[in-house]
């Protein structure tokens, strides 16, 4: 029998990941409710999976007062509206799969985790970057003991400026005022990670970034508000909105990015909302308060050091990592699915490569929500993986270095950690 959730949040995590994997695994998982605002996209998903009237909201609130009888919440709502849905469903008693960043803040991430404990209810993160093969051979070869012990991890996470541009600087996690900041909005995979490689809660972390770039400061002269003003650089700018948004046909604009800019894949369309819409604006004039690059040092009470960098300047997508341990090192890029393994005192490398689309996370997506649907239906909910719990820690960690940068100051890690338990 397959797990029964209830879908909250029909936008692109919701409608394009979870819903998809449920048309496509029926005997695993099966939506038998939904609430999304969007009446086009919750018609969708509820067309997709039968799902009856009665069970077809526009409102989580109107949804979970008389839901459907279900076993779970799936809530991938937009970062903002991530606590209420979420509190809620462990409240009546669901299990809940929660997308990521748990929540804007520190301490409303504790108070998530801690009413999945009160509950007794799983409550899985969305960290699919533990299920990619690529990761979990990473992990395989550093507990196997393939470099000895482990003394430093570097994480570089390099950010395709098309896509910093659509969704950091004119799109909807542009600005801290509606989003977690950067390195929790987009990177908080990356600090998973950090803690799931080393095992241990860190000791101490400072931080450095800036937006430098993506402002009014950075802007060429004369350059208009919109893209669709006649802007005198437009022909040689490669963030022209008209070409980016309304170059491709439209069996390709019903995707993403360009669905966010109209769910009509009508060329007309889209230029109608680039001329009115966030989406056509400069990217120099956009009221965009987010980091464009950033850096991140930790040291963990074992003595192991490990860096974060981020920026949004790379020509494609690309996550890299080294570790460094005391009889070799490995090294890696997610996107080539290639790990290398040297040794000291051999030559040469061993050499090991994975496969996976980025469409779905490498596998990744697909890699959580089976083993979400699997923990459910065993009742063994001891093997939960990327837990509250332990997804908390990296979250923690993202909001400590946020601390760090600002203040400019080294944070103690476990103070931080009782200071966000307090409040």
């Amino acid at each position: 029998m397959p797990v029964r959730a209830i879908l909250v949040g029909a936008g692109l995590r919701g409608r394009d990941t979870y819903s998809r994997y449920a048309a496509q695994r029926p005997e695993r998982l099966a939506i038998v409710g939904v609430a999304e605002p969007s009446a086009q996209r919750r018609e969708e998903v509820a067309a997709r999976h039968a799902i009856p009237a009665s069970a077809v909201r526009a409102s989580w609130h109107e949804l979970l007062a008389a839901p459907p009888a279900a076993d779970a919440v799936i809530v991938a709502t937009s970062d903002d509206l991530h606590v209420a849905p979420a509190l809620a469903a462990l409240e009546r008693g669901f299990h809940v799969l929660l997308e990521k960043p748990i929540a804007l803040t520190a301490s409303e991430c504790v108070r998530v985790v801690s009413a999945a404990q009160r509950a007794n209810r799983v409550l899985q993160i969305c960290h699919p970057m533990r299920f990619i093969p690529f990761y979990e051979k990473l992990a395989e070869l550093v507990r196997g003991g393939a470099i000895g012990r482990p003394v430093h991890v570097d994480l570089r996470e390099h950010i395709a400026a098309w896509h910093m541009v659509h969704s950091y600087v004119r799109g909807k996690f542009r600005s801290t005022r509606e989003a977690a900041p950067i390195l929790l909005a987009k990177s908080c995979h990356d600090l998973d990670l950090l803690y799931w490689l080393v095992g241990e809660r860190p000791a101490r972390v400072s931080s450095s970034g800036a937006l430098s770039h993506y402002c009014a400061s950075g802007a060429p002269a004369a350059v208009p508000e919109r893209c669709t003003d006649g802007c005198p650089i437009q022909a040689e700018c490669p963030h022209d909105a008209v070409r980016f948004y309304g170059g491709p046909d439209e069996k390709l604009a019903r995707h993403w990015p360009w669905s966010d800019v109209s769910l009509d894949p009508a060329r007309e369309a889209r230029m109608q909302a680039l001329r009115t819409g966030r989406y056509g604006r400069c990217i120099y004039r956009c009221d965009n308060d987010v980091l464009d690059h950033q850096s991140v040092a930790v040291e963990f009470a074992s003595g192991v050091t490990a860096s974060f960098g981020l920026h949004g300047f790379a020509n494609e997508e690309r996550r890299t990592v080294r570790i460094s341990g005391t009889r070799g090192e490995i090294r890696g890029v997610l996107h080539d699915g290639v790990i290398e393994v040297s040794r000291v005192g051999a030559l040469g490398v061993e050499k090991h490569t994975t496969t996976g689309s980025p469409l779905n996370h490498f596998g990744g997506d697909d890699g959580l929500l089976d083993h979400f649907t699997e923990v459910l239906a065993s009742g063994d909910l001891a093997r939960l993986g990327s837990t509250g719990v332990s997804a908390l820690e990296g979250h923690l960690l993202g909001f400590a270095a946020e601390r760090a940068r600002e203040t400019a100051s080294v944070v103690d890690c476990a103070e931080f950690w009782r200071e966000m338990d307090a409040a």
